[in-house]
């Protein structure tokens, strides 16, 4: 994000000051960024009752974070499979693939790729449980996956404290994928 002159690697924290070397205050401009831009706007979309677009931020979100945990595979599967529970379950409309799977192809790549939910994805606020089924339409309440998303991002942000692997981990994608922003906010 650009203020005037200056790149913000998050709300609060300048691309200039980011410190590769100072584990603590990575990560809590790591945990400004998802937080200002990605979970801190999905709420204020839930507040103002929209469920399309806070689901859509949703997706985003779990696609940025999965970018940054070590998972195998289909990043997007295996980050919802770990961190949330429901996902990791048959899908009742083929049980050769997960609940997981069927998101990140029906919505993820839907969202991203065509501006739509497909196979009749939808996102709603009327459900109590975070995923249900209703004959061949798998139904996602986006409130309830903000709050997972919350919960597995506190989570790896604890585990960062102390998993070096994990640290080094984050800090060459962060490098590698921010490394122009990096460097044009520290010739100017």
């Amino acid at each position: 994000m650009r203020v005037g002159e200056v790149l913000y690697f998050s709300p609060k924290f300048r691309f200039s000051e980011l410190d590769f070397n100072d584990a603590e205050t990575l990560i809590r401009a790591f945990s400004d960024r998802v937080d200002g831009f990605y979970l801190e706007p999905a709420r204020r979309l839930l507040q103002a009752g929209d469920a399309f677009a806070c689901g859509l931020m949703c997706c985003t979100s779990i696609d940025f974070l999965a970018r940054y945990e070590s998972v195998t595979g289909s990043r997007i599967t295996e980050w919802l499979k770990k961190n949330v529970p429901e996902f990791d379950k048959p899908d009742p409309q083929d049980s050769r693939r997960t609940v997981a799977c069927r998101f990140e192809a029906d919505f993820r790549n839907g969202l991203a790729h065509e501006g739509r939910i497909k196979n009749l994805g939808q996102f709603s606020l009327d459900r109590r449980t975070l995923l249900r089924f209703v004959d061949s339409a798998m139904i996602v309440n986006p409130c309830l996956l903000l709050e997972a998303i919350r919960t597995a991002f506190a989570k790896y942000c604890t585990d960062l404290q102390s998993d070096q692997s994990a640290l080094e981990n984050l800090i060459s994608r962060l490098k590698s994928d921010f490394s122009q922003e990096i460097a044009a906010s520290r010739m100017g």
